[in-house]
């Protein structure tokens, strides 16, 4: 099974996706999707196609925790998991920072930021709790 990773850098109505493979190719480019149910919408939908042409793949996404703007994609993506073959997990915003200055990347934009935060998964997944079940579907 391949495993794939998708940063997201969310911002006030909208947030940035890539998704990588586990040798930081990108394999999805970067695009922009609004914070609203028609933007979400269409991330379900990109990524049950993007799961069709991978079978047997599975896309680990990730936010970070930035002071509730995350919260509704974070939520998004926890009931997805019901259908698609996805982890979610929220991140801490300093490690994510501090692979970002190790790997010497100066310049931060929304496109850039996003994959800054599939290359921390990729490289420290050991220190990524994924949550494996919608908590609503579990009470």
């Amino acid at each position: 099974m391949e495993n794939y990773y998708m940063g997201i850098d969310v911002s006030k109505g909208y947030a940035d996706f890539v998704i990588k493979d586990s040798h930081k190719k990108v394999v999805k480019n970067n695009f922009q999707l609004d914070d609203t149910f028609d933007g979400h919408s269409l991330l379900y939908n990109i990524l049950s196609d993007f799961l069709k042409d991978h079978p047997g793949s599975r896309v680990y996404a990730a936010v970070e925790s930035t002071g509730a703007y995350e919260n509704n994609w974070y939520s998004h993506l926890l009931t997805f998991q019901g259908t698609l073959n996805t982890r979610t997990a929220r991140l801490n915003p300093l490690g994510v920072s501090a692979n970002s200055r190790a790997a010497l990347k100066r310049t931060i934009t929304d496109k850039i930021s996003d994959e800054n935060i599939a290359d921390y998964m990729i490289s420290h997944t050991e220190k990524i709790s994924y949550q494996q079940q919608d908590p609503i579907i579990c009470q």
